[in-house]
């Protein structure tokens, strides 16, 4: 097992995975600090300023000890995950006999396996020169609608990830969450390979 310490800002639950094609899942959550956007509003707190260095048999005993119903799946995530997600880590985690289902922004590719892959794009948030990686394909894609987000933009997306599920979910922190949610529907009714997802935790009020 590695001996690299990986920078945790939070690890809870038992909780419900709110979004996605696994929305209602048991599950808990491992999130890292830091993320290579800065997208404005953000809903999450990854700054590094409180996060914890842990090792891979660390972070193993704890999501242990917070899998109190033994669902054994983790929502790994930030952040950006795949600026620590290393192969040692995932070998520790899924060896343990957790699935892994991980959520990124597209820009790097997981250097670790993982059971569950969401690309959730925000290219209009990317600094120049920050590419989309050519990353394996992932099970499920989600884009989080603001008012840059097209028929166009969805066709671009869904050339490129071929995966089973297409989600838009509205984007709640920039104060137009209506018009957010009207465009979405609205998109949804355009290209219909699409679905809606909804920040269910957030309308629940779970963690």
């Amino acid at each position: 097992m590695s001996d690299r310490r990986y920078l945790v800002k939070e690890m809870f639950g038992p909780t419900l995975q709110g979004e996605g094609a696994h929305a209602g899942r048991a599950v808990v959550f491992l999130r890292f600090a830091a993320c290579n956007l800065a997208c404005p509003g953000c809903d999450t707190d990854f700054d590094p300023q409180g996060a914890v260095r842990m090792g891979a048999s660390d972070i193993v005993a704890r999501l242990y000890a917070l899998d109190t119903g033994h669902a054994r799946r983790v929502v790994v995530t930030g952040g950006e995950p795949t600026l620590q997600w290393d192969a040692p880590l995932s070998a520790a985690i899924r060896g343990a006999g957790f699935r892994v289902h991980m959520e990124s922004n597209g820009t790097r590719a997981p250097e670790g396996a993982v059971d569950w892959l969401t690309i959730s794009p925000k290219p209009q948030h990317h600094p120049a020169g920050l590419p989309l990686a050519d990353a394996a394909q992932p099970d499920e894609l989600k884009v989080v609608v603001d008012d840059t987000v097209t028929e166009a933009v969805l066709d671009g997306f869904a050339a490129r990830y071929r995966c089973e599920h297409y989600f838009l979910q509205p984007w709640m922190m920039d104060g137009a969450y209506e018009n957010n949610l009207a465009r979405t529907i609205a998109l949804i009714h355009a290209r219909p390979r699409w679905r809606l997802s909804l920040q269910q935790h957030k309308i629940i009020n779970v963690p």
